[in-house]
């Protein structure tokens, strides 16, 4: 379903960020696995797996509760993110989507509010669209989004808009993704086919299909590519 959310205004961004290269503490209920990864590993993983892994952030609910899984996005203005480059807070690895996408979906923009109010928010079951602020500490830096879940734990991509990577250079894994066959390269509908069946490593669908953005941290923008080009 498209949503119109009328023109984003010069602070604001049509482009939503779920960056892999969040730099800090991770709510210890995600595994190991992904908390280990770097930013890249995480981008690679997302665009061989075509989905979001989903868990509950931080502050969604009282302590010894962990809250509704939520896949999470920051609004990001070209000047903004270079700004969020330059404190640390994240790393230029990501996916890109739209404000109407993830709002279709059943996202929306959090409430940065006291933590007196996001109380109010964990007791009505809401505690996942409040972020508490002071103590020194607003996070509204972040400028986030959330995708609450209804079920489960992951949710397929949908309308992504670019994949964000720090450099030209990188490139996701090949894996396997069909048969050919190795004397005359005809595809193959599987390796009993043929003799000489081998396989046929590529990047991922993703990888192939859509934009990539490149960071260029001197100038502080995006380099933008067509879909295939860094393949």
């Amino acid at each position: 379903m498209v949503v119109e959310l009328g023109a984003a205004g010069p602070a604001q961004s049509e482009y939503l960020y779920h960056f892999t290269g969040r730099n800090g503490d991770r709510p210890n209920w995600v595994p190991d696995e992904i908390r280990l990864m770097t930013g890249a590993q995480r981008l690679e993983a997302i665009l061989w797996e075509e989905q979001f892994r989903a868990f509950p952030p931080f502050g969604a609910a009282d302590f010894g509760a962990s809250g509704r899984p939520c896949v999470c996005f920051s609004e990001c203005s070209p000047e903004h993110m270079a700004q969020l480059f330059r404190w640390g807070h994240f790393s230029p690895w990501g996916l890109v989507t739209t404000r109407e996408v993830v709002n279709g979906l059943g996202g929306g923009t959090v409430a940065y509010v006291p933590q007196e109010e996001q109380q109010r928010f964990r007791r009505a079951g809401l505690g996942h669209w409040a972020v508490g602020t002071g103590n020194g500490i607003s996070w509204m830096h972040e400028r986030e989004w959330r995708l609450p879940l209804r079920s489960g734990t992951s949710i397929k991509i949908n309308g992504v808009a670019a994949i964000l990577v720090a450099s030209a250079d990188w490139r996701p894994r090949r894996m396997p993704a069909a048969w050919t066959d190795g004397e005359n390269g005809d595809p193959l509908a599987g390796p009993g086919e043929s003799p000489f069946a081998v396989p046929f490593e590529d990047y991922p669908r993703l990888w192939r299909e859509t934009p990539v953005w490149v960071w260029d941290r001197e100038a502080e923008q995006v380099v933008e590519y067509e879909p295939g080009a860094l393949c």
